[in-house]
């Protein structure tokens, strides 16, 4: 082995890829993009948990008169006694609130959890037995009722100690009621509804991105563009023959995930099919598109940390869109992955129809709609 015939070997590739700055972006501005946008997201507060408490229970009157209300004194175990109130580390923002107003800003995601104190709370407490707390949750977010628990019996366990020990609440049992879904659905079954979309999302952007290149390095776009066929015609071709291919490789995903992972739903399959297709179609459109500013399979593939990676870290698979500040909350605004996501979930989780969706999915058709015309005013006559 001859070090000087090794060294003029990597001598060459480090000047060509010196030359490449799309490869050198890659190497040293990418990574420092990406981490600092994943750093920045993870080290996000969640907040307080948004707690409404539901009182039924009226409490009991003693025979000297006075009215105990086991309910008030849960109210301010939670939300109001000192220190937990004014701890740095506090974990619960609590209020009192109605039934059905609870369960509507469940449904808006204005509320984390509802706390309701059911009718002889206090004649339980009394008595000596125990008393029993429904809590109900909005059911899409299968690690909601692990934090919600976390937080209720810390702040009940820090409230006992710092009050008197006559003041003590005996042992109480939690009973949970899902809005939507249920006590069935875990983690994969949540999540599925998000991972179906990115996986579908994810391949067809590499098909298409790959494909379209071997055409253009074939010289096949050389020959279409010396015919009368306009660039808007060739870009439209190719979305429906890479389209139909994206289309089924989404459907094989889907069916997959229901019949195979036995993932549960409860919304229209076809419902799901079709946010799945308006989001693979718009998919191959951006694959398209960004295929026209590679050379090589290698340069496809940088594009994923521009195009995927950011698409992952603010459309609410890590971190929900709420909690994002208002300037990476824009940002995910446009991005179809966002709005795929909240669809996806909003059907096969929530159970909702066409119309609670409609926003989403003409959100989908018109990102769809801006890539293939982008597609088309960027396709040029550069060729490798």
């Amino acid at each position: 082995m001859q070090p000087r015939r090794v060294l003029a070997i990597a001598r060459r590739l480090i000047s060509q890829i010196r030359r490449d700055h799309r490869s050198v972006g890659l190497i040293f501005v990418v990574p420092m993009l990406v981490m600092g946008l994943l750093g920045y997201i993870l080290r996000i507060e969640s907040g307080r948990l948004a707690i409404g408490i539901v009182a039924h229970d009226q409490g009991v009157v003693l025979p000297t008169g006075a009215r105990i209300a086991a309910a008030e004194r849960l109210v301010e175990i939670l939300g109001e006694r000192e220190p937990f109130a004014s701890a740095q580390d506090a974990q619960l923002a609590v209020r009192e609130i109605t039934l059905d107003e609870g369960e509507q800003l469940l449904r808006d995601g204005s509320l984390d959890a509802l706390v309701v104190l059911p009718e002889g709370f206090t004649q339980a407490m009394a008595q000596g037995g125990e008393p029993q707390l429904e809590i109900v949750l909005e059911g899409s977010n299968p690690g909601q009722r692990q934090a919600v628990m976390f937080a209720l019996t810390g702040a009940l366990a820090q409230g006992l100690q710092a009050g008197p020990a006559s003041a003590a609440l005996p042992a109480v049992e939690f009973e949970t009621r899902y809005i939507y879904g249920g006590e069935e659905f875990d983690f994969l079954d949540s999540f599925a509804p998000v991972y179906i979309a990115f996986f579908a999302f994810f391949f067809v952007f590499l098909l298409t991105g790959v494909s379209f290149l071997r055409e253009r390095s074939q010289g096949t776009m050389e020959r279409l563009l010396a015919t009368p066929v306009g660039r808007g015609e060739i870009v439209l071709g190719y979305m429906l023959g890479f389209g139909l291919f994206a289309v089924v490789q989404s459907a094989v995903i889907l069916l997959f995930t229901i019949y195979v992972l036995r993932i549960h739903h409860v919304g229209s399959l076809a419902l799901v099919f079709l946010v799945e297709a308006l989001l693979t179609v718009g998919a191959v459109n951006l694959g398209i598109f960004f295929s026209t500013y590679a050379r090589t399979e290698l340069q496809v593939v940088q594009f994923i940390p521009i195009v995927i990676v950011p698409q992952v870290l603010l459309s609410g698979l890590i971190v929900r869109v709420e909690n994002l500040p208002l300037g990476l909350q824009i940002l995910s605004s446009l991005m179809p992955l966002t709005y795929a996501n909240r669809a996806m979930t909003d059907v096969m989780v929530r159970g909702l129809g066409l119309s609670e969706v409609t926003l989403e999915l003409v959100a989908l058709l018109g990102f769809a709609v801006v890539a293939l015309l982008l597609s088309a005013l960027t396709l040029r006559r550069q060729f490798v």
